[in-house]
C-alpha cells in the first residue's frame, strides 16, 4: 500500500516519520516553505511542490494542510487521483468546508473521509485518537490501524460528522482552557495557586462523563443560586484588577437559565441528566423563536 501526504507541518511531519519507519512507500507534497523543505530533508524525502504529482500513485492520501488551504489542494489533486484512492482530510476546516471539498472529487466523492484529530499529536504521535466519518471510514481505519494508528470509524456516518464532533470537543476543551487561565490568574494574584489546584483534586475521583451528567442534572434547579455565586466571583476579579471574560459568560449562562426556570417552571418529574438537557434545549429553542 502506498501513501501520499500533503502538508508538512507538525502533524504531517509526525505521521510521515512514523509511516517511513515502518517501510511504507510515501511521497510528500507541500508549499515550498523553509519549514517544509527542512522537514522533507530530515525525512529523506523529495518534496513535491505540485500536490498532484505526489498523489498520482497513492492508495491513501492524507491531507494535513491548514483548513483554509483544503479546497485549493483538493481541486489540484482531484484530476490526478487513482479511482480507488482514499482521500483523508485531517485539516481543521469547518464542516461546510469539508463537505464542499468532498464534492470537488465528483464521482469519487464517496472516497473522501472526514477525519478529526481528537488529541495532541505532539504528545501521542500516531496513537493520537482519530475519528473518521464517511462511506470509506471503516476502510480508512483498517488501513491506518494496520500501521499502529488509532482511528475509530463512526458507523453510518457522513462527511462532516467528524468535523462537527471536533468543534463540539473544542467548544468544551478550549472553553475549559480559558476558564483555567482566568481562575489561575486570580489564584496567582492571591498567592493561592497550589491551594486552588488541591481544592480541585476531587475532580480526579470520578470519570469525566459523571461530572458532565452531574452538571446537566443540577444546572437548571440551581442556576439562580450559582448566578449569585458567580457574581461574587466577578467582584473578586475586579478587586484584583483582572479580566472576567469567562466569568461574565458564565454569569450570562446562569442568568438565562434562571429566567427560563422562572418563566416556564421545571418539570414535575425528578430531573436526570437527559431530561434536564432536553428541557433546557426545548426552552432555549422556544426562547429563540420568541
Amino acid at each position: 500500500m502506498s501513501f501520499a501526504l500533503i502538508g508538512l507541518g507538525e502533524v504531517g511531519t509526525c505521521f510521515a516519520a512514523e509511516l517511513l519507519a515502518q517501510g511504507v512507500a510515501l511521497r510528500v507534497g507541500s508549499r515550498p516553505s523553509e519549514r517544509a523543505r527542512t522537514s522533507a530533508e530530515r525525512l529523506g524525502l523529495t518534496l513535491e511542490t505540485d500536490p498532484a504529482s505526489a498523489v498520482r500513485d497513492a492508495d491513501v492520501v492524507l491531507l494535513t494542510v491548514t483548513g483554509d488551504g483544503l479546497r485549493d489542494v483538493v481541486q489540484r489533486i482531484a484530476p490526478a487521483l487513482r479511482p480507488t484512492a482514499i482521500v483523508a482530510d485531517l485539516t481543521a476546516a469547518d464542516p461546510p468546508q469539508v463537505i464542499a471539498a468532498a464534492k470537488l472529487l465528483g464521482a469519487n466523492c464517496a472516497r473522501f473521509v472526514d477525519v478529526a484529530i481528537m488529541g495532541a499529536v505532539s504528545l501521542h504521535g500516531i496513537r493520537t485518537p482519530l475519528l473518521a466519518a464517511g462511506d470509506m471510514a471503516a476502510e480508512f481505519a483498517a488501513a491506518m490501524n494496520a500501521f499502529g494508528f488509532a482511528v475509530s470509524a463512526r458507523a453510518e456516518s457522513q462527511v462532516g460528522d467528524a468535523s462537527r464532533l471536533k468543534l463540539l470537543r473544542s467548544l468544551f476543551t478550549k472553553g475549559l482552557d480559558a476558564l483555567v487561565i482566568e481562575s489561575m490568574l486570580a489564584a496567582a494574584a492571591l498567592g493561592l495557586e497550589a491551594d486552588l489546584i488541591d481544592l480541585l483534586s476531587d475532580y480526579d475521583q470520578r470519570p469525566m462523563r459523571e461530572h458532565i451528567r452531574m452538571y446537566l442534572r443540577t444546572h437548571p434547579p440551581h442556576a439562580a443560586r450559582r448566578l449569585v455565586e458567580m457574581q461574587a466571583a466577578e467582584l473578586q476579579l475586579k478587586a484584583l484588577n483582572l479580566p472576567s471574560v469567562v466569568t461574565r459568560a458564565a454569569i450570562e449562562r446562569y442568568r438565562r437559565t434562571a429566567e427560563l426556570v422562572e418563566s416556564r417552571g421545571l418539570p414535575n418529574a425528578p430531573l436526570d441528566a437527559d431530561r434536564a438537557l432536553a428541557w433546557l434545549l426545548d426552552a432555549e429553542q422556544h426562547r429563540s423563536e420568541n
